[in-house]
């Protein structure tokens, strides 16, 4: 398992329902803080609004515990993505110093539209590669060719049924990282 996260140190975390990843990324977050290990990243927490059709969208940065916001409200009538990508660029630009040494893992909640397209996460993905420290994120199986020509052979695919935090021990235990 070492070898395999030192040769892939990104684990990709594929789903199909994003409100069941969501709650399971926030309980791995949860075991894995509770063990010791020191994270960063993102997490993203859905906020359900009864007056709005779609929920508010804010990430956890992992390090600090700071909410950061990244819903546009457009109004009770739209439809779509309510994601505004300039609060989420100001996340990511924000949650940069927490991948200081010492930091265990790297945990980023997406590699959605906006990675897709070249941007939103990305950077924290390559800042955390270049410190080595591993990364792990949730993949959308919609998002999972665009993902494989981003990251090619630094990741190793883990279907959301095979997801155990467990996973990470070898390579996770202290001295190691």
């Amino acid at each position: 398992m070492m070898a395999d996260v030192a040769h892939r140190p990104i684990t990709a975390i594929v789903y199909a329902d994003g409100a069941a990843f969501e709650a399971l990324l926030e309980e791995t977050v949860r075991n894995l803080a509770a063990r010791g290990l020191r994270l960063a990243g993102l997490v993203q927490q859905s906020i359900a609004r009864p007056d709005r059709r779609k929920c508010d969208m804010a990430l956890r940065d992992l390090a600090t515990g700071r909410l950061h916001p990244i819903s546009e409200h457009r109004g009770e009538a739209a439809r779509g993505c309510t994601l505004d990508v300039d609060l989420l660029l100001r996340a990511c630009t924000a949650a940069e110093p927490g991948l200081a040494a010492g930091t265990t893992l790297v945990v980023l909640s997406k590699f959605g539209k906006v990675e897709c397209e070249g941007g939103g996460v990305r950077g924290l993905i390559e800042a955390a590669l270049e410190r080595s420290i591993p990364v792990m994120i949730g993949v959308p199986a919609i998002n999972l060719r665009p993902f494989k020509a981003y990251a090619g052979e630094f990741a190793r695919l883990v279907p959301v049924e095979d997801f155990h935090p467990g996973l990470f021990d070898e390579a996770l235990a202290p001295g190691v990282c």
